[in-house]
């Protein structure tokens, strides 16, 4: 169909990791000089949250954090100090326009994930990367949905193809800078680390070669009472399966038909759910783990790219969970490979 999205291109950035001891260091001396903006607007919400930062905000995580990625070592965690999320969120995006060829669709929107804020608060980010584009692009937001957003983004991206036909290229980045009063441990197994990825989302009929979206879902779940700090907890795995079940059975394919399946770590009930569902060994369902919010599922993706000898056809089923509740899957089908831009210190992919 001339309306199926195709992946054209992706771009990944993550910076070197550093020992969580030095961030913590890092963090201590950033809060010494936290804007009055922030402090303010901490103040406002601390008589409902005030205990769980506290909380969290001395929380010690020493234990080994396991090699996610193919980017960190044990006890560390990705950190950027040459920019802010606005600069992240650019060189990715950058990254992608600039190997377009000439004659090639202007980006007609821009589509920005992020959970966490710029340091500059008055900096729009969708508004720069509009203008990093190039073009006149309509530019919005994604944002609180943590790792789900790019699901949110990329089924966004397959109506927008339907409902509007002079749409032809959507370019999708999702970027994560933490910084104070913002903290990196949420709760007492996960560590946030900072990267970028990016997405050229294009009509089948201009894409040459690339991951086809087959389909894709995003959906909230509404947390129970007692649930973790991430929000996300085992009720989690019902809808998610569902999902990924509804999902198969719109483009009748039996599990078998699945080649590769790429998840985010962190919560082994959801891998558990959807190894079991798919029957497949559960392997690094840690629980200790960093993650990369909204950057995680493209810079997952990425990863497996280059690294996976693709045939045709050749499927990919990607699932990931967001802090509050949020699940999403998307199901690609390969048409040829799509263009890769690594941008990860070699170090970091070790």
């Amino acid at each position: 169909m001339m309306d199926t999205p195709v992946i054209t291109a992706l771009a990944t950035w993550v910076p070197d990791p550093v020992p969580l001891s030095q961030w913590r260091e890092m963090e201590r001396r950033l809060r010494l000089i936290e804007h009055r903006g922030w402090n303010a607007w901490m103040k406002s919400w601390q008589p409902d949250y005030g205990q769980y930062v506290e909380t969290h905000r001395d929380t010690q995580n020493d234990g080994c954090v396991p090699s996610e990625h193919g980017l960190s070592a044990p006890d560390m965690v990705p950190v950027e100090t040459g920019t802010d999320l606005s600069g992240l969120a650019a060189k990715v995006a950058n990254t992608l326009c600039a190997e377009r060829a000439p004659g090639a669709p202007p980006v007609d929107i821009v589509m920005f994930c992020h959970s966490s804020l710029d340091e500059h608060v008055s900096t729009t980010t969708a508004g720069r990367l509009c203008a990093e584009a190039g073009t006149s692009c309509f530019p919005f937001s994604v944002s609180q949905q943590h790792g789900a957003s790019v699901f949110t983004a990329l089924r966004l991206a397959a109506d927008l193809f339907i409902a509007e036909p002079d749409v032809h290229t959507i370019l999708i980045v999702a970027a994560e800078k933490w910084c104070p009063p913002f903290s990196r441990l949420a709760g007492a197994d996960l560590v946030h680390g900072d990267a970028a990825g990016a997405l050229l989302v294009e009509r089948s009929r201009h894409a040459t070669a690339g991951l086809q979206l087959l389909d894709v879902a995003a959906r909230h779940v509404i947390p129970g009472a007692g649930r973790p700090a991430t929000g996300v907890c085992d009720g989690s795995a019902p809808p998610l399966i569902s999902m990924i079940e509804l999902l198969l059975a719109r483009h009748g394919l039996r599990r078998d038909d699945i080649d590769e399946v790429v998840g985010h770590r962190g919560i082994p009930s959801l891998t558990g759910a959807v190894c079991d569902l798919l029957k497949r060994p559960a392997t690094g369902a840690y629980r200790h783990c960093v993650h990369l919010g909204a950057a995680e599922s493209i810079v997952r993706l990425a990863h497996l790219l280059a690294n996976t000898a693709l045939h045709q056809p050749h499927r990919i089923l990607l699932w990931g969970f967001g802090f509050g509740g949020h699940v999403g899957a998307a199901l690609f089908e390969a048409c040829g490979a799509p263009s890769l831009h690594l941008l990860e210190n070699v170090r970091s992919t070790s």
